[in-house]
């Protein structure tokens, strides 16, 4: 019997949520608009060492387009086709002399749909021949976003609505901290809300021991961002972390820095306000918990595991 061993590759394609693929494939340099760059997701431009590099992929044979994301172009109402991403592999295209680019052609739902793939195209872990975007680069990139959003004309954003932009752009550690480009795009933009301190958790840890300084008292630090008293598991497991080094004294004190992130500034005296009732809930139906399960009657629940593994629990 004769196998066919012939395989077949399927040229990748970009994927985003809001982008649409028309069509994957070559096409004519000449028909993309000429611009120096296009790409605003590039605040210095071109890095010359990165298109040289490209340079010499093509040069060598090595330049495979099929196998990896390719650069995206938008059409024109003109028949031209505009650059969206790939700035770097057009100009080391043209360098080398080349007529043709692989390139996908798609289309965006939205212009600030456009921009979030400019920039989130360039992280650091995408592409065979990295050329990651900066934390200058990211904050370029969501001023573009804001404005087209429609916070111009001295049209400020929330302080959330920032957040929720660098959400969006996906930023790796290895890229930024978010707080710092949070904190940037505040400088640069502006918010509508009360300035707040903004604090990172090393940051945070440091401040919390400037202002406990040589105390013997027992402390944590704590970050919150819910106004309504509530942060998920956060205060049930820092409730246990504190009952478990007062087990052998209960009297022994215990401070906790708490600070709140992502909030506007006129939210922050309505959380801290309700923060302390909210602790005084979970002390109480820990009391209640544990008068339950003391007491004669009490019974363990059993935990039971649902098969999950091929062949588990097979007799």
């Amino acid at each position: 019997m004769k196998l066919n061993m012939e395989m077949t590759f399927k040229p990748r394609e970009p994927k985003f949520k809001g982008m649409t693929v028309k069509y994957v494939g070559y096409i004519d340099i000449a028909d993309i608009e000429d611009r120096v760059i296009t790409n605003v997701a590039r605040k210095e431009g071109l890095i010359g060492a990165k298109v040289a590099n490209f340079e010499t992929l093509i040069i060598s044979g090595e330049y495979l387009p099929w196998h990896n994301i390719p650069p995206t172009v938008i059409e024109l109402a003109n028949g031209k086709k505009k650059l969206n991403t790939g700035d770097h592999r057009l100009h080391a295209h043209k360098g080398q002399g080349k007529t043709k680019i692989w390139v996908a052609i798609v289309e965006f739902d939205s212009e600030s749909t456009e921009l979030y793939y400019q920039s989130i195209e360039n992280k650091l872990e995408l592409g065979y021949l990295a050329t990651p975007r900066t934390p200058i680069d990211i904050v370029n990139s969501a001023m573009h976003i804001l404005k087209a959003e429609g916070y111009v004309d001295g049209k400020l954003p929330t302080s959330q609505q920032l957040w929720t932009v660098v959400d969006k752009l996906d930023i790796s550690t290895k890229e930024a901290k978010k707080v710092d480009i949070h904190e940037e795009l505040k400088k640069k933009i502006g918010t509508t809300t009360k300035d707040v301190k903004g604090y990172s958790a090393a940051t945070a840890a440091l401040e919390a021991a400037k202002i406990h300084g040589n105390s013997s008292i027992h402390m944590s630090v704590e970050m919150y961002k819910d106004v309504h008293g509530v942060s998920r598991d956060t205060d049930i497991r820092l409730f246990f972390k504190i009952l478990a080094e007062k087990e052998n004294e209960p009297s022994l004190p215990y401070w906790v820095y708490g600070y709140w992130s992502r909030m506007d500034g006129e939210k922050i005296p309505t959380a801290r306000a309700k923060k302390p009732d909210y602790w005084k809930t979970i002390e109480e139906n820990i009391v209640k918990f544990a008068k339950i399960i003391q007491s004669p009657d009490y019974v363990s629940p059993v935990l039971k595991h649902i098969p999950q593994l091929d062949g588990e629990f097979d007799e």
